[in-house]
């Protein structure tokens, strides 16, 4: 079955009471496959899948929920990975398998772009430091690159922090923060987040960040404003 016909009947079947029935611990196995092979996801649906091996220790599946972590790091910056992670037992973290996920992760939410982009291509070089967390760093691109679409989601992501935080990027330094991305990726990414070209395509004009501070706080105080409205005039006599 596909993700999408999967999909429909899960959503049905995990409605109301019946959420965490363990009887449907297969099809939500069978979905979470069909994510990975599609490039699909469903919050839900990671989600009721680790709560269900919570509850059903005998039913825990460590590949399932590999599959799952590493598609919620595929919708950073949203915090699905932070919730999965809480929906894991603690008695099972310490697995190798699950702790290169997680140490992939760290990379990711630390923005660590140079990092990522080097365990891909396999010119990551491992410190002799105990802590070193990628002592085997072919094992981690060979995990991403069986998950489709992760490193498209990679640069994806990458744009979403250079929107808010660079106001003037070098296309040079655009494409090494994207993977070493040609020319017409680079454009094509720019155009889509919006991104002006500029001095004959070597630099990308992203935002004015200063005019977009200046409008939040103005939106913070009008909604300070309504709020205190709102207390004033529930005073007096209950």
């Amino acid at each position: 079955m596909t993700f999408q016909q999967l999909q429909e009947n899960l959503h049905e079947a995990i409605e109301g009471v019946n959420r965490y029935n363990p009887e449907n611990v297969g099809d939500l196995a069978a979905c979470v496959q069909a994510m990975i092979n599609e490039n699909k996801y469903d919050k839900d649906i990671v989600l009721t899948i680790l709560k269900l091996y919570q509850l059903n220790p005998d039913k825990y599946d460590e590949s399932i929920v590999r599959q799952v972590l590493l598609k919620t790091l595929m919708v950073l910056p949203s915090s699905d990975f932070a919730l999965a992670k809480c929906l894991i037992d603690t008695n099972r973290l310490g697995s190798q398998e699950l702790r290169r996920v997680f140490d992939l992760g760290a990379v990711l939410e630390s923005c660590d772009f140079a990092v990522f982009w080097k365990l891909m291509k396999g010119t990551y070089k491992p410190t002799t430091n105990p802590n070193e967390p990628f002592k085997v760093p072919q094992e981690v691109a060979k995990i991403v690159k069986s998950v489709v679409g992760f490193e498209d989601a990679v640069k994806h992501y990458a744009c979403r922090v250079i929107s808010v935080t660079y106001q003037n990027i070098e296309k040079s330094l655009l494409s090494r923060l994207l993977g070493g991305a040609d020319d017409k990726e680079v454009l094509e990414l720019a155009k889509k987040f919006g991104w002006e070209s500029k001095e004959n395509g070597n630099v990308f004009f992203v935002a004015n960040h200063d005019i977009t501070i200046k409008t939040r706080n103005i939106d913070e105080k009008i909604q300070f404003q309504h709020v205190a409205e709102l207390l004033a005039s529930c005073r007096g006599p209950i």
